[in-house]
């Protein structure tokens, strides 16, 4: 019934920046049936070759297309219908122009085939727009921890290493001049150095978690837990009923990564006061979820994903082969649940990690 025909690059491509008045007026002026499809592969605008073979606007691209390729088959037996798509974008509409061509001869396998490819066709120039989206979101987002950590370095660590060194340069002096120091002035000492220390193991976790170079992804929640008691005051539980088996540390990583981001978001955005994490085997698919009882966010803003931190979670999610979920709790809070089979082996996961 249908065949495609890859002329992205072919003559005849429309200019991209043009408005959607631009569009309708250029799948009008083909000659052949055309239409104009919107991201959710819906027909926005189709020309009267396309209206006079059954293909409407409201209907779906895969409607529109049987009625096309139906008609084709009604006027010329074991004919294909060829199809050019083009992606065309401007400030106020980003989709597709459809346009078929003329017919060619095929067999009954190769149209239904043919119909196949072309449906898959626009589903995976939708999925690469949505990745290279979540990419640059990315890129964004590394440029802001670049920001954060040189702050954190500046205003966190610099200062209270320069701290440290104005009482070890008093100290200097009281020795120069012949006289003992005080033991509490000593001990003021030590008790800031032994807090730059913990300062900079916080840093070094935030950029690679340590223990998971030692141990597991259990363990390295735990620690992280409390950590987030001894420097927030929150509450942390941990239930971890199995220890999930990874084919590579960077699995490992973008989970716990996510944990962290929705640990963050909880304590930053929701005011928790409590966090609970949870590593659970369900049938064939192990469950990792970090539940809090912060404020609950509007259904809309968990549903935009409008944030860097939760596109990042998402595109995380995806390069493990992982389902993400973030859902507001009964009782108040939030719970973000991450689910990926028990026996974890997606090629993606041996991609390298990156903050």
């Amino acid at each position: 019934m249908m065949a495609t025909e890859d002329s992205d690059t072919g003559t005849g491509r429309p200019p991209d920046g043009q408005p959607l008045a631009h569009w309708r007026q250029q799948v009008a002026q083909r000659p052949g049936p055309a239409l104009l499809v919107d991201r959710t592969q819906r027909v926005i605008e189709a020309n009267e070759a396309a209206i006079a073979a059954g293909a409407l606007a409201g209907q779906t691209l895969a409607q529109a297309l049987a009625e096309l390729g139906d008609q084709r088959d009604r006027g010329e037996a074991g004919a294909v219908l060829t199809l050019r798509a083009w992606a065309v974008r401007g400030d106020d509409f980003d989709g597709w122009l459809v346009e078929a061509g003329e017919p060619e001869p095929a067999p009954q396998a190769e149209r239904a085939i043919s119909r196949r490819l072309a449906d898959a066709n626009v589903r995976l120039q939708e999925e690469i727009r949505r990745r290279r989206a979540l990419e640059r979101q990315m890129l964004g987002a590394a440029e802001q921890e670049k920001r954060r950590l040189a702050l954190e370095l500046h205003d966190g660590l610099g200062q209270h290493l320069a701290g440290v060194a104005f009482v070890a340069r008093g100290l200097a002096d009281a020795v120069h001049a012949g006289r003992t120091p005080e033991a509490t002035e000593v001990d003021w000492l030590r008790r800031l150095i032994n807090e730059a220390v913990a300062r900079t193991r916080s840093l070094a976790r935030g950029l690679w978690p340590a223990s998971l170079e030692r141990g597991s992804l259990g363990d390295a929640i735990r620690r992280f837990a409390e950590d987030l008691e001894s420097i927030y005051g929150v509450s942390c539980t941990v239930q971890i009923d199995c220890e999930p088996q990874f084919a590579s540390p960077a699995a490992a990583y973008h989970i716990f990564r996510i944990v962290q981001e929705a640990s963050n978001n909880a304590l930053r955005h929701g005011r928790a006061r409590r966090l609970e994490f949870r590593i659970e085997r369900l049938g064939e698919e192990v469950e990792i979820s970090v539940l809090n009882d912060g404020a609950t966010p509007a259904p809309e803003q968990l549903d935009s994903a409008q944030g860097i931190g939760v596109a990042g979670m998402r595109l995380r999610a995806d390069a493990i082969g992982a389902a993400l979920s973030i859902e507001p709790r009964p009782a108040g809070g939030v719970e973000v649940c991450l689910r990926l089979p028990a026996a974890q082996s997606t090629p993606d996961a041996d991609q390298e990690a990156s903050p």
